[in-house]
């Protein structure tokens, strides 16, 4: 349901071709799925969860990243060819909105190797003092990605058709082999095998919940909006997406289907979500004063250096 709602918000930029794959329905949500996206004009390809079974295993990490990430290692199974293996592929996370026009991104062109994709959330915790600086470096050092190469969330992606044959199939074989150590499952296993062939996108076309806090929207307008974490849009208001509430709310009835039942928050946990966006709110404003600043700087040169990179593209 929220790819619905992402679609719906790319549709009044764009008529591009849109393809989604879907997971695992039945034959009854499956058919419902096809008359509600019926207004958006999409392709939808049917893929069985087998594909995505065979990870399921106790050293897949559990966390809010579901097997299913892994589907996207399919895409060449169900929408490249060798018509269009040449051409570019955008792909995008479901809960996700497009705020701004991606006319900008659409005709960027996808690299010769590797990916396009902006830094992640923890690519600025790295440096941090504390357990959570911590552990992002630990988990780096495990995966193999070193400090110059970034680190880089697969929510927002920019490829060639036919390379990411070659990319998915060294993602695959990567988490067969070091499955345990993949915290983030799809994400680990593409910063472990792009690495350096990675072209580093604009955060703005992959503005995560987090970069609200530190008033990176002040930097620039965001592109797409990436709601990663455990509190999506459709549950409840907080003052991340406070901009779209509205919108996204009338977009949430209008793809509202028993077969397809969302997560609400309670009155409970509501208050208790808007109560902690307070305490990050002060907290950001004080004693972490300093360091969401150093957050702030870190995402004002990424901007200028993925600047750099579209003016040579």
């Amino acid at each position: 349901m929220p790819t619905l709602i992402s679609i719906r918000s790319l549709r009044k930029w764009s008529d591009v071709e849109i393809h989604i794959i879907t997971l695992g329905f039945s034959d009854q949500q499956h058919d419902a799925y096809l008359k509600l996206s019926e207004p958006l004009d999409v392709i939808i390809h049917r893929m069985d969860r087998h594909w995505t079974d065979a990870f399921n295993r106790p050293e897949f990490n559990a966390t809010h990243v579901p097997p299913s990430a892994l589907a996207r290692f399919y895409i060449p199974e169900f929408i490249c060819s060798e018509d269009i293996d040449r051409s570019d592929v955008l792909y995008v996370d479901g809960d996700t909105w497009f705020y701004d026009n991606p006319r900008e991104l659409l005709d960027w062109p996808a690299p010769d190797e590797g990916v396009l994709a902006a830094e992640d959330q923890s690519f600025f915790y790295r440096d941090d003092i504390g357990e959570t600086g911590k552990r992002v470096r630990e988990y780096f050092a495990k995966i193999g990605v070193e400090k110059e190469d970034g680190y880089f969330n697969s929510g927002v992606l920019k490829f060639r058709a036919g390379k990411w044959r070659d990319i998915a199939a060294g993602c695959l074989d990567f988490l067969e082999r070091n499955l345990a150590i993949c915290d983030y499952h799809d994400q680990s296993a593409l910063n472990a095998v792009v690495g350096r062939s990675r072209v580093r996108l604009s955060p703005r076309w992959n503005f995560q919940t987090p970069y609200w806090a530190w008033g990176a929207q002040e930097l620039a307008k965001p592109g797409i909006l990436h709601f990663v974490g455990g509190g999506k849009p459709w549950m409840g208001k907080l003052d991340p997406w406070r901009t779209i509430q509205d919108e996204y709310g009338k977009a949430r009835a209008e793809f509202r289907s028993t077969h397809f039942p969302l997560r609400l928050w309670s009155a409970d946990e509501q208050r208790a979500n808007m109560r902690q966006e307070r305490i990050i709110h002060i907290k950001n404003r004080t004693i972490f004063f300093f360091r969401m600043l150093d957050r702030r700087n870190k995402f004002a040169n990424l901007l200028r250096e993925s600047a750099e990179l579209g003016s040579a593209a």
